[in-house]
Parts: C-alpha cells; structure tokens; sequence
C-alpha cells in the first residue's frame, strides 16, 4: 500500500489508538459500501480498514512507521497524465460524498417536515370541521 495511512484516516502520525479507531468509525461511515453507492467506495472501504488494521495494532504500527521512515522519497518523477487524473478523482471523491450525503440528508429533512406539516394541518382541519 503505497498510500500514506495516516493520511487515509485523516489522523496525525502521534494520534492515539483512541483517535485512531474514532477516525475509522467516522471514514466507515461515510465510506461503508453499505452506506454509499459510489462505485469506488468498496475498494476505499477496504483501504481504510486496511489502515486501521494496521495502526490499531502498535506492532504493525511501529513496522509501518520504521519502513516509512527510512523510504527514499523519489526525486524529479512527473506523474503521467492518467495518473494525475486517477489522483484528482480519488481527491474529490470524499468531497463528492460528503456532498451527496449532505444533499441527501437535506432532501429527508424537508420532505419529513413537509409531510409533518402536512399531517398536522389535517387533523387540525378535521377538528374544526368536528367543531361545527
């Protein structure tokens, strides 16, 4: 995995196991297949728990963090331009979620006050009618 898994779970490098499985409980959230439809979002998924998987454990943690440490980063590598379209999609794919769960959640939120709304002007017609 040549992602940084830090990064994937959106945790800095000294964050505590505790922060770490929160950080898996909010990514599995938005990126659980069972939660998103995006084509994408299984394999996301299974990065995600692969990273939890690996700094939830302080041995393979520490394995992880001595092999990142002493990786020679390399130098002037210009990415192709299918990976730099492959980096871009996967860089606004959160966004893209993130979006679509707020657009949909606002979407529940009004169609549920409307149908609320709906149902109390009835029953307050229904009473006034009973009235008469």
């Amino acid at each position: 995995m040549d992602q940084d898994l830090y990064l994937l779970l959106g945790v800095g490098k000294r964050a505590t196991e505790d922060e770490i499985a929160k950080a898996y409980r909010r990514m599995a959230l938005i990126y659980h297949p069972d939660k998103n439809d995006h084509p994408e979002s299984v394999e996301h998924f299974k990065k995600i728990r692969a990273a939890f998987d690996v700094l939830s454990n302080k041995w393979t943690r520490a394995d992880y963090d001595r092999q990142h440490r002493t990786k020679p980063k390399p130098e002037n590598r210009k990415p192709t331009h299918s990976t730099t379209q492959q980096s871009t999609a996967l860089n606004i794919f959160p966004t893209l979620c993130v979006i679509g769960g707020a657009i949909f959640g606002a979407a529940i939120a009004i169609s549920t006050n409307k149908w609320f709304n709906s149902e109390e002007s009835e029953g307050s017609d229904k009473e006034s009618k009973n009235d008469k």
